[in-house]
């Protein structure tokens, strides 16, 4: 916080901006902005050293994977390929697992020691073989020698000394078995030390496994959570853009819904006025009956030629196909007037705010020029420097708006061009159509349920009707070459206005 508030002593000198009428409040309300600003700062910096960090991250792995292949390929050319040395050492385990990481060189000489080991217990294993087959052969020669005694001198007394003999070779016998045994037990406790000796080269090459595997586990470990930082991002990223399509998703639902109930009322509208449509001489029971026509019934004919006139010119204005999508149009166009009517209203709360804002500036920078202060000269010439920059922004800004003017204009009057296109094919395509369906449909006036008093003058009427069918045929023609007219004049001023903006 000290180094965020700028009204401590240290911090007064440097900017030299004192003023007798700053509060607390004023202070909070004056360097709020500056401590967003900061804080802001300070989230931008984080978020690219974060940026920073991942990059140099990969870089270290992409440059450790380099060293450690160099650095096999260095091995491998001074000391020898260690492959070929394990491929050679692969149908012996022990040797593979005691000298797979040390150099050729080494194992040769190490392999050199062990076999002359061997060939030198080997030597001293036939001396004693040869020393223990003499001593057989001599035991053996004895037996026979006491047998034949026994065989022939077995009748005869034994003598004191023979008695001792007797005793002598059981204690000797007795002698020779335990040191056999004493010699079995300690090649059972040297065949157990050679046991134990390859369990501990096994036990290294596993201590180094597993440490290796470890070290690979954490590895892929940080690796995953960097993956799964990296997927929540793209997680939340996906949700929102789900969140504006499900709105938008919506919207279109409820406007089809919307029109859906709209073309039943206008289906169930036209189902009820079937009854409107049959000719009431059309029944035989009924008779002719000739009645003049009421005044009342001219109003309401002259009401309903004003009510399609004044149709027909909406019609023409919002170029709409017929009557029923003209109540619509109207509808979106007070919606849109409220809209406008709303951010109006929040446009002049916001200059409101300027406003008051503005004054409490001018307030302030009069406060500001009238305090003696080393810094205001420095002050004012950055205020200066600001104006001129913010005057060059304000002129490129309004160049921008113009540019965007002229492309909205340029659309729109391209879409209007459009429209009128769209509007003469329409006639044009269903030209032939539309004009024997104008010669057989009635008018409205003609649709009306007339009273039974007026019947007598209906060939009158048929030919007003005909009058009137004819004055529609030339009415649509009109429509067509003002229609034409104005769509020519729209593509000269679309085309003028592409060249000035190209």
């Amino acid at each position: 916080m000290d180094r965020s508030n700028m009204l401590t002593a240290s911090k007064v000198k440097q900017h030299g901006l004192t003023s007798e009428k700053w509060t607390t409040k004023d202070k909070i309300v004056q360097y709020k902005g500056l401590i967003n600003l900061y804080t802001r700062d300070k989230k931008i910096m984080e978020m690219n050293i974060a940026l920073q960090k991942k990059k140099q991250a990969q870089e270290m792995k992409t440059l450790q994977t380099e060293i450690n292949l160099d650095r096999k390929k260095l091995d491998n050319a001074c000391a020898g390929d260690n492959q070929k040395l394990r491929n050679a050492l692969s149908n012996h385990r022990t040797l593979q697992l005691a000298y797979c990481n040390s150099t050729p060189t080494r194992v040769i000489d190490l392999i050199h020691q062990v076999s002359f080991t061997k060939r030198k217990k080997r030597d001293i294993l036939r001396y004693r073989q040869k020393v223990e087959s003499d001593k057989l052969i001599d035991l053996k020669l004895n037996c026979a020698v006491y047998e034949d005694r026994l065989k022939y001198e077995g009748d005869k007394i034994m003598l004191p000394s023979e008695k001792e003999a007797h005793l002598i070779t059981g204690r000797i016998q007795d002698a020779i078995l335990k040191k056999e045994a004493a010699i079995y037990i300690r090649n059972s406790y040297k065949e157990m030390i050679a046991i134990m000796k390859k369990d501990a080269i096994y036990f290294d090459a596993i201590l180094a496994s597993l440490k290796n595997d470890g070290i690979a586990q954490g590895r892929c470990i940080i690796n995953a959570t960097l993956l799964g930082h990296v997927g929540m991002e793209y997680l939340n990223t996906t949700k929102q853009e789900y969140h504006v399509l499900e709105r938008v998703v919506k919207m279109d639902l409820a406007s089809r819904k919307k029109d859906i109930a709209s073309v039943q009322q206008n289906v169930e509208a036209f189902t009820d006025n079937l009854k409107n449509l049959i000719r009431s001489d059309s029944d035989i029971n009924l008779g002719k009956i000739s009645i003049k026509e009421s005044p009342s019934f001219h109003l309401l004919q002259k009401e309903i030629e004003t009510i399609e006139s004044t149709l027909r010119f909406l019609k023409d204005t919002f170029f709409l196909n017929s009557f029923d999508q003209i109540f619509p149009c109207l509808k979106e166009q007070m919606r849109q007037r409220k809209r406008l009517d709303q951010l109006v209203h929040k446009c002049e709360a916001n200059r409101d705010d300027l406003m008051e804002k503005s004054e409490k500036a001018a307030v302030l920078c009069a406060t500001l020029q009238n305090t003696m202060v080393e810094t205001t000269k420095m002050y004012n010439s950055d205020k200066t420097v600001l104006k001129a920059d913010i005057k060059f922004e304000i002129q490129r800004t309004n160049e921008y708006e113009a540019t965007i003017k002229a492309r909205y204009n340029l659309l729109a009057k391209i879409r209007i061009a459009l429209r009128h296109l769209q509007y003469l094919a329409r006639l044009l395509s269903t030209e032939t159509e539309s004009t024997i369906k104008l010669r057989k449909m009635p008018s409205l006036s003609s649709a009306l349920v007339i009273p039974e008093e007026d019947e007598v003058e209906r060939p009158t009427r048929q030919k007003q009707n005909d009058f009137t069918t004819t004055e529609n045929n030339r009415g649509s023609q009109g429509h067509r070459t003002m229609f034409s007219q104005s769509f020519l004049i729209g593509l000269s001023s679309t085309g003028e206005s592409l060249e000035s903006l190209l």
